[in-house]
């Protein structure tokens, strides 16, 4: 009875790996999403893929129903509820086939932007009690939102840029007039040009823009307003870019990944730089001095700690000189074919697949 037992296969684990939903952040997603299925050994993971989005298409398809009946047109009304409950069916028919397997032991987290990366999923699975890849609620809101977590690192005397916040208009739209008015000059006096305006919760570059001069202030933040309700702006400083990995050990200190640096071929870093083929050079280790990379790295995990994060992060700074300011901090970091962590990773000796194995592990402690 004990050699049979000893001999029987080992029970796989269920991990489902939510991707895509509806952030501007999508196509990033579920290109994450499809390396890390890829990636998981078979051998010791049942793996079901689910794009979040199908939930958000039943709670959709479930509200349009009651507008499509009080239409004011029969035809219509018949029209817009059959096309509802046609919507509903398939995306309940999907999530059905796709959790066949039955409850998850653990989730792996693959969603960037909104309703994926600012605590709002990892918030879900807690209540449900299914441990979870990455950090908590609270660490993944702060991380997301950028002038928050700015705050945080000031009281932490962790080095930032200099920036101003703005706020969608209280009567929705701003009016370039009043823009230029009350806004403008702020920028111009505190800031200067150039700078970068930024969603304020928002990643991959999405919705930001440089700007040089005044007249393209108004445009670039009604376009940043576009995915967020508030921007951030903040001066632009021309420099090196730098990026640091944090991973968690089991049961030791925090493995600091060695620092990349980036070099775009654009202007800077913009989403094209960060997911074409060839669209920027990682170049690891950076080419700075021993005492920078150690500097670099003790304010990755400076920040790491600060926010509260858990399982891994990614710190995306730049160096000025010999000053390094801290960007942002990335708590579900890409595993696309060109993404950063995962390379300082294996630099590090830690293949893909590994990398996988570790932050499963570090879910389920």
């Amino acid at each position: 009875m004990s050699d049979l037992t000893a001999n029987a296969p080992k029970k796989r684990l269920k991990v489902t790996v939510l991707m895509g939903g509806t952030s501007s952040e999508r196509e990033v997603s579920l290109s994450t999403g499809k390396q890390i299925q890829q990636a998981l050994d078979p051998a010791k993971y049942e793996v079901v893929a689910i794009d979040t989005q199908d939930f958000l298409a039943i709670s959709s398809a479930l509200s349009a129903a009651p507008s499509a009946i009080g239409a004011s047109n029969p035809a219509d009304a018949h029209e817009k509820e059959a096309v509802s409950q046609q919507r509903l069916a398939t995306s309940l028919t999907n999530l059905e086939r796709e959790t066949r397997s039955g409850r998850p032991d653990v989730v792996f987290i693959a969603l960037h932007g909104k309703g994926g990366e600012d605590g709002t999923v990892q918030g879900m699975l807690e209540l449900l009690g299914i441990p979870y890849t990455g950090s908590g609620v609270l660490a993944s809101a702060l991380a997301m939102d950028k002038v928050m977590s700015k705050r945080l690192f000031v009281g932490a005397d962790i080095p930032v840029i200099r920036g101003i916040e703005v706020k969608k208009h209280p009567s929705g739209e701003w009016e370039e007039g009043e823009f230029n008015r009350k806004i403008t000059p702020e920028i111009a006096d505190n800031l200067g040009l150039p700078v970068f305006v930024k969603p304020n919760e928002g990643g991959s570059s999405c919705g930001g823009r440089l700007v040089h001069f005044k007249e393209e202030l108004f445009p670039a933040v009604m376009k940043a307003l576009e995915f967020d309700d508030t921007v951030l702006i903040e001066k632009y400083l021309k420099g090196t870019e730098l990026t640091v990995g944090i991973l968690d050990t089991e049961g030791g200190p925090l493995q600091i990944l060695p620092v990349i640096e980036i070099v775009p071929k654009s202007e800077y870093y913009d989403y094209d730089s960060k997911y074409a083929e060839g669209g920027s050079e990682h170049i690891i280790p950076a080419r700075i001095s021993a005492s920078l990379t150690r500097q670099a790295q003790e304010i990755a995990e400076k920040c790491h700690r600060t926010l509260g994060c858990n399982g891994f992060s990614r710190t995306d700074m730049i160096l000025v000189g010999e000053d390094l300011f801290v960007l942002e901090v990335n708590t579900i970091p890409g595993m696309t074919p060109t993404s950063l962590l995962p390379q300082a990773a294996e630099a590090a000796g830690i293949s893909f697949p590994d990398l996988l194995d570790r932050l499963i592990g570090s879910a389920l402690r």
